[in-house]
């Protein structure tokens, strides 16, 4: 018969008269003194409270996780489109959407790059119009490779409709950069973009 043995171990966070944290890579316990007071991006968890007292888990220093959102409305930007081929969602000065909050992370030339590893959430709804009987897909590429499903959508004359593409995109590196793009798999017509919201976030490392 085998025995299992359990050993479970304790540890006191008395003495950190201000608050602790655990950090994500290395998953050391050390103090945040008053003089430390800015978590970054790869704090998993603070716990704070006065020496001997329960800690408590602060939410606010989550703020800084990497994330961000980025939109853009009111525009009526036509994408040149060949069939089959993919276009990305911009303008011709790669400046269509309009960043709303970006913390840990970077928005310009109209895609997303990171600046820290881990797996990733994305969630996109996008509104635009076609022509009868056109086909159309969206999806993400990161550093110009395919990495995610694609959503897809066939237009009504030149109505505007909407597309939703929620990812999950694991593995990622700092440096990774991400596109949200479109195609037509019908024809050579284009299609016209109105509005698009574009939340990010890293779930975790």
């Amino acid at each position: 018969m085998r025995t299992l043995t359990i050993i479970l171990l304790f540890f006191s966070l008395a003495g950190y008269s201000q608050s602790v944290k655990i950090d994500g890579p290395t998953g050391q316990v050390s103090d945040l003194s008053a003089t430390d007071t800015t978590p970054d991006a790869t704090d998993l968890i603070i716990l704070e409270g006065a020496s001997g007292a329960d800690k408590t888990m602060n939410y606010s220093h989550f703020t800084n996780m990497p994330h961000g959102e980025f939109h853009f409305n009111d525009s009526s930007i036509t994408l040149d489109m060949t069939e089959d081929l993919w276009s990305s969602v911009t303008n011709p000065t790669n400046t269509l959407f309009t960043t709303h909050d970006a913390d840990f992370l970077t928005f310009a030339g109209d895609s997303v790059t990171l600046e820290y590893d881990g797996d990733y959430i994305s969630i996109i709804s996008i509104s635009f119009g076609g022509t009868s009987g056109d086909e159309y897909e969206i999806t993400l590429f990161v550093n110009n490779v395919i990495a995610d499903h694609t959503q897809e959508r066939t237009t009504s004359q030149t109505d505007i409709g909407n597309m939703s593409l929620p990812s999950y995109l694991d593995d990622l590196s700092a440096g990774d950069d991400i596109t949200l793009k479109i195609r037509n798999v019908a024809s050579d017509d284009d299609a016209t973009v109105h509005s698009c919201s574009w939340i990010i976030w890293r779930l975790h490392i």
